[in-house]
């Protein structure tokens, strides 16, 4: 079978066709899910409009400071005007509860400051919007886009590519494709533009490793076949050719989707192999890397970045999270009771400040949560427990477990900085919660559920299972 013929029976398949043109997160057609028919591009400039995340922000600014009641509704569904955007705006950090009303975060004033600004270019603005949105929880995956870049290269490399290969081809594509007024059809010569549509195997359906063995006759005659398909108009009949159909006028894809889902990979890719010990050599390789595909004046970019002590901070605090550096902890004299946590609120931990604050009321509920499970593990009349003392306590040593872990404290209206969500833990039971078989570890946290749901929900932590288990990525 030809690698044509291979195409097509793919096409001829509904549930694979389905399965590889739908912007649907359950499927294979993108490689960020961030990307939809919302979001087709990171900033998506069109006629000297920024759309993507540029726009999903404007849009959420109209409802910022008002009670959620109060937002428009669409007349008939009577859904929320705005409701598309309440995903990306939280998980990217943009925006946080305060008070029942959203308000923009530190992340959130420098990001507004950025679409603002009439001194940075459109290409400079896009770099920035790159950087803003690095840490976001998108997927409930923290660092979403770093781990996506590593699961799509590892997914390259099992099909035979190399990682120079594949940015080889990456830079190829973008040089060609990215700075000039090129169509679809254009990208529809490019080999990469065949490893992008098809970079998920399905089942053992894996397409990228066909290409890739292929012959270039082959290659070149399935090329033929999908621009034909396409400049005919052919992409209107469904179940025929997966990417024409997928890259068709008024389709859920278009230029910008690929060419933002490249370069973001090319330019992670970068920043996770490379050497990188501080926060001046992160924006020294970040700026080095991009500057490669794009022309842009890095004075602009290190002059934003550095600008105010407000700008630096929020992103040194996106390199302290991309890379697990620790924030300097400050020591209290005296620990804080829940009472007086309760009352500083919802935490803004984007920037310096608000991170420094995180770390003085987290040593302060570490030893009040102690103290309340009288030294035992949550699980010590169920489970096999395995204490030993502690040098510095004299008393049986545990470990603390945020419940609701912390990198998805922004899905809630509420903090989860309380007592309620701190659960103490063996050494043994800790370890058994992250790096158990999914059985195991779903057993657990059922008894901690079960346990605490009400206690959480009485602080405006109403927390589903179905949430828990994707935040502890358990297959339900």
């Amino acid at each position: 079978m030809t690698l044509k013929d291979f195409y097509i029976q793919l096409s001829n398949t509904p549930e694979i066709f389905d399965k590889y043109y739908s912007t649907s997160d359950k499927n294979f057609g993108k490689i960020f899910s961030f990307f939809n028919t919302n979001y087709r591009g990171l900033l998506s400039p069109k006629n000297n409009k920024l759309n993507g995340f540029a726009h999903g922000f404007y849009v959420f600014e109209e409802v910022e400071g008002k009670d959620r009641a109060t937002w428009a509704k669409t007349k008939g569904a009577q859904q929320e005007k705005v409701k598309q955007h309440v995903v990306p705006m939280r998980k990217s950090e943009l925006f946080m509860v305060v008070d029942n009303k959203f308000r923009k975060t530190s992340r959130g004033i420098v990001f507004e400051k950025m679409l603002r600004s009439e001194t940075l270019s459109i290409f400079e603005k896009q770099f920035l919007c790159y950087l803003t949105i690095l840490p976001g929880y998108f997927s409930d995956t923290p660092n979403y886009i770093f781990e996506r870049t590593q699961e799509v290269f590892k997914i390259f490399e099992d099909a035979g590519y190399s990682n120079e290969e594949i940015k080889a081809m990456q830079k190829q594509f973008l040089t060609k494709y990215s700075n000039n007024n090129s169509k679809v059809a254009d990208l529809l010569t490019d080999d990469y533009l065949y490893l992008d549509s098809f970079c998920f195997p399905y089942e053992d359906i894996n397409f990228v490793e066909v290409f890739k063995n292929a012959p270039i006759a082959e290659k070149e005659e399935l090329k033929n076949f999908v621009i034909q398909n396409y400049k005919q108009g052919n992409y209107q009949r469904k179940s025929n050719c997966i990417i024409s159909y997928k890259y068709k006028p008024g389709g859920n894809y278009v230029k910008n989707t690929i060419i933002d889902t490249t370069w973001i990979l090319y330019l992670s890719h970068s920043l996770i192999t490379a050497e990188i010990h501080n926060f001046d050599e992160f924006i020294t390789c970040a700026i080095n890397t991009y500057k490669e595909i794009f022309q842009i004046n890095d004075g602009n970019i290190r002059s934003f970045i550095y600008d105010t002590n407000k700008n630096r901070s929020v992103f040194e605090i996106i390199y302290c999270k991309l890379y697990n550096v620790s924030i300097p902890i400050i020591e209290v004299a005296k620990d804080l009771t829940q009472e007086e946590i309760l009352a500083i609120g919802p935490i803004d931990a984007t920037d310096e400040n608000g991170a420094k604050t995180l770390s003085v009321i987290t040593q302060s509920l570490k030893k009040l949560a102690k103290i309340q499970s009288n030294y035992k593990c949550c699980f010590d009349t169920c489970e096999l427990c395995k204490y030993f003392t502690s040098k510095e306590t004299h008393k049986p040593y545990l470990e603390i477990h945020h419940f609701i872990p912390r990198e998805f404290a922004n899905d809630f209206d509420s903090s989860i900085e309380i007592v309620e969500n701190y659960a103490t833990l063996c050494p043994n039971c800790h370890r058994k919660i992250h790096l158990a078989e999914d059985a195991e570890r779903k057993h657990l946290i059922n008894m901690l559920y079960s346990e605490r749901k009400d206690d959480l929900s009485k602080h405006g932590l109403n927390v589903t299972l179905e949430q828990l288990y994707s935040y502890y990525k358990i297959d339900k």
